[in-house]
C-alpha cells in the first residue's frame, strides 16, 4: 500500500489531468490504473539517503516508499467543482493537491483568468459539501431527540461547532477540536478538514511561478503551501533518461523535478517522516507521522513486532553511511538501544528486537 494517497482536485479545465499525466510520466511511458472514471498512478518517493543505503548493502530487494496520485474525475455537466456526489470517494484521500490554472488569459469557463478566485471557489465547494453532510446529520439527530433518544447529543454539539466554523468562512482543518470531539466526527471524513496544498499549473514561460504572486499571497493568507508546476515541461523532463534530466532542469532554473517537490511538500503538509530498515535481503523506507514512537514504527513493519517489542537498535542514516557498516557504528558507540517510548527521527535506521 502506498504511504500517501494524494488526490488531485480543481475547477473544471484547471489542468489537473495534465498535471497527473506529467506526474506519472517515465522514460518508459506513463503508468496508471483506473478506479471507475478516476485514474491512479503510483510513483516511488525519491530519497538520496535510501539510495546510499542501497549502494552500501547491495540488497536483494530495494523498496522505496510510494505515493499514489489520483486524478479525480468530476461528474459530467453542472456548475462548480461537483464534489458533492464524490464525497465518499474523496473522503479516502490522505490529502488534496488543488490544481489552479495559472496560465493564459481565460479560464476553462471562458471567463477572465483569476487564479485566486478559482482557489476560493474550489475551497468553497469543499466546505459546502461538508455543510450539506453536517446539516443532514444534525436534522436526523434532532428528530431522534424529539423521540426521546439523546445518546447523539454530544455528536450534535460537535456538528454545531463545525457548522459555525463553515458559516464563518473557516475550513474545518483550521478548527480546533479536542481528541474526543475529533473522534465523534472522524467517520464523516470532512473534505475541508483534509490537509491541502495548492499546485499552480503554470505556462512554459513561467516554470518557477514568478507570475503567481496574487495566488501566492492568497495561499499564504490561508496557510497553504503553493507549488509552481508547468505540466508540459514536467512531462517532457520525466520522459527523459535520468542522466539527461539534470541538464534539462538547469536550463529552466530548476534544481529538481516538480514531482519530487510536490512529494516533499505533501510530506511536510501531513507531517510525515521516513525511517529505514536495512540488510542484505532488503533495504526499505517506511513512512510514519512525525512524533510516532518506536513501537508504532515496529507495528508499521509488522503487527507482531509491535506486540512483542523489546527494544529498537537505531542509528541516523547519515552516520551509518559515514561509518559504512552497522558493526562500525556499534564499535563507535553510535548504535543506540531505544525503548517503546523513543520518538523516531526522520532518517533513522532501525532494527526491531522482539519476542517471537
Amino acid at each position: 500500500m502506498a504511504a500517501l494517497m494524494l488526490y488531485l482536485i480543481g475547477a473544471r479545465s484547471a489542468g489537473k489531468t495534465a498535471v497527473f499525466d506529467a506526474l506519472i510520466q517515465t522514460p518508459e511511458g506513463p503508468h496508471f490504473a483506473t478506479k471507475g472514471a478516476h485514474r491512479l498512478g503510483t510513483v516511488k518517493v525519491p530519497d538520496a539517503r535510501l539510495a546510499a543505503l542501497r549502494d552500501l548493502f547491495q540488497p536483494k530487494k530495494y523498496i522505496p516508499a510510494e505515493v499514489t496520485f489520483v486524478d479525480v474525475a468530476l461528474p459530467g455537466g453542472g456548475e462548480g467543482s461537483g464534489f458533492g456526489p464524490l464525497n465518499a470517494f474523496l473522503g479516502e484521500a490522505d490529502a488534496f493537491a488543488l490544481v489552479v490554472q495559472s496560465f493564459g488569459e481565460m479560464d476553462g469557463a471562458g471567463q477572465p483568468l483569476d487564479p485566486a478566485g478559482q482557489l476560493d471557489s474550489v475551497l468553497l465547494d469543499l466546505a459546502m459539501a461538508d455543510l450539506e453532510k453536517i446539516e443532514r446529520r444534525m436534522e436526523k439527530i434532532e428528530q431522534e431527540v424529539q423521540r426521546g433518544l439523546k445518546q447523539s447529543l454530544p455528536e450534535l454539539d460537535v456538528l454545531r461547532k463545525c457548522k459555525a466554523a463553515i458559516d464563518e468562512g473557516r475550513a474545518l482543518r483550521d478548527l480546533e477540536l479536542t481528541a474526543e470531539e475529533a473522534r465523534r466526527v472522524s467517520s464523516f471524513c470532512f473534505l475541508s478538514q483534509k490537509r491541502l496544498l495548492v499546485v499552480a499549473n503554470t505556462g512554459d514561460d513561467d516554470p518557477l511561478g514568478a507570475k503567481c504572486e496574487p495566488l501566492r499571497a492568497a495561499c499564504a493568507e490561508k496557510g497553504l503551501d503553493l507549488l509552481a508546476f508547468c505540466a508540459p515541461l514536467e512531462a517532457e523532463i520525466a520522459a527523459l533518461p535520468p542522466d539527461d534530466q539534470a541538464g534539462f532542469l538547469a536550463d529552466y532554473g530548476l534544481s529538481e523535478p516538480a514531482r519530487t517537490r510536490l512529494i516533499q511538500a505533501a510530506y511536510r503538509t501531513l507531517d510525515l517522516i521516513s525511517f529505514f530498515t536495512v540488510g542484505p535481503d532488503e533495504v526499505r523506507a517506511w513512512t510514519i507521522r512525525r512524533g510516532d514512537s518506536a513501537v508504532t514504527a515496529a507495528g508499521k513493519i509488522h503487527t507482531d513486532l509491535a506486540r512483542g517489542f523489546i527494544r529498537a537498535e537505531t542509528v541516523d542514516s547519515k552516520t551509518l553511511i559515514e561509518k559504512q557498516t552497522l558493526a562500525a557504528c556499534r564499535e563507535a558507540g553510535v548504535l543506540r538501544l531505544e525503548g517503546k517510548g523513543y520518538v523516531v527521527q526522520d532518517g533513522d535506521v532501525i532494527e526491531i528486537r522482539a519476542n517471537a
